[in-house]
């Protein structure tokens, strides 16, 4: 039988490896005994926004699965509204959460083929609206009016639930668990900060820590199988 062991040091090497790469990464989730509180930097785009402790934007792979994420530094993209890695963010068109589903945030297609989408912004409240700019055809007089698209959707998990990373700034489900959904300012869920990104969770002295531990247990590993190896060698030889 194959002994597990030196794959599972491995293993333990390349997630703590993961956590020191991905530390600056907006949304990015380390394990829980490297995670420390979440920093937030000031920034310039409307569609910026830092998400509340322990709340999670709702989104979807582009096979449609159902997936979580804490980058809130979201962009339009095909006229849907994006997390900074394509995956399309779900909201509440009618803007409550109470018995409805989420679905994707998307600007009306006459409008953005016609150009006349401007100033896109997500407010405190996951309010996700636009500017619509138009000609009366009648006085060739210019109109600006705000339209809401909606509300994006939030996500928490139980106290004690940790959902499953995944690659990147996205993570799942753990089986078996149903996060509570909202909007933000709802009462469940407290308001959004615009104009700000998150900069990462991890505490790098005790990313390092944990990463050096690893690699001291994969050395005390090898120590041990090249023991074994030769005990075995020197059993064999007694044999012949």
């Amino acid at each position: 039988m194959i002994d597990p062991a030196p794959s599972e040091a491995l293993a333990r090497i390349a997630a703590r490896v993961h956590d020191l790469r991905e530390a600056f990464r907006p949304g990015a989730q380390p394990l829980d005994d490297v995670r420390g509180p979440e920093r937030t930097l000031p920034a310039a785009d409307p569609l910026s926004v830092a998400l509340p402790e322990q709340a999670w934007l709702v989104v979807t792979d582009a096979d449609g699965t159902r997936a979580y994420s804490r980058a809130g530094a979201l962009h339009v993209e095909d006229g849907v509204l994006r997390t900074a890695d394509g995956a399309a963010v779900l909201g509440y068109p009618g803007g409550s959460a109470r018995a409805a589903v989420p679905v994707p945030l998307r600007l009306p297609d006459t409008d953005r083929i016609l150009g006349r989408t401007t100033d896109a912004q997500v407010g405190p409240d996951g309010t996700f609206a636009y500017t619509r700019l138009a000609v009366d055809p009648r006085t060739g007089v210019r109109r600006r009016e705000r339209v809401v698209l909606g509300r994006v959707a939030l996500a928490r998990f139980p106290a004690g639930t940790q959902p499953l990373r995944r690659e990147g700034a996205r993570s799942a489900a753990p089986p078996g668990v149903v996060p509570h959904l909202g909007t933000p300012g709802d009462g469940g869920f407290a308001a959004l900060a615009p104009y700000r990104r998150g900069a990462g969770s991890v505490d790098l002295l005790e990313g390092v820590a944990k990463l050096d531990e690893a690699y001291r247990a994969f050395e005390a590993l090898g120590a041990v199988v090249r023991t074994r190896a030769g005990l075995q060698k020197t059993t064999l030889d007694l044999v012949k």
